[in-house]
């Protein structure tokens, strides 16, 4: 079941491939969800990758990593298909959630409650 799920996933990857747009265009739109938290940027982010890296949802992703961007730093997951912008705020920092495009809904669910815990 499990060999189905991944050659599913990489073939709707590979179908939308084509389409979809970069992260740098994806955060020209709305992020699907976000938010502010007391803990630091690096806090913030360290909460997220762990979380995205070590929760499976469909498959084991093993492409989760973190980029420092300019004073912020974004997480990506699923080949940088999902990921959160985290910038520092006054008194903790700020995250904004975005894709670019819709995955599974367990998945894209699973992400987002990862986001919001760590807030």
């Amino acid at each position: 079941m499990t060999f189905f799920r991944i050659g599913f996933l990489s073939g709707m990857l590979l179908l939308c491939g084509c389409q979809t747009p970069t992260p740098d265009q994806a955060r020209q739109q709305q992020p699907i969800f976000q938010g502010q938290s007391t803990r630091t940027a690096p806090q913030l982010s360290d909460c997220i990758y762990r979380g995205w890296s070590t929760t499976t949802v469909i498959a084991r992703d093993n492409t989760t990593h973190t980029q420092p961007r300019g004073s912020d730093i974004s997480v990506y997951t699923w080949e940088d298909s999902i990921f959160a912008d985290i910038s520092s705020h006054r008194k903790g920092s700020d995250v904004k959630y975005f894709t670019t495009f819709m995955m599974a809904p367990e998945v894209m669910a699973d992400r987002k409650a990862i986001v919001q815990r760590c807030l």
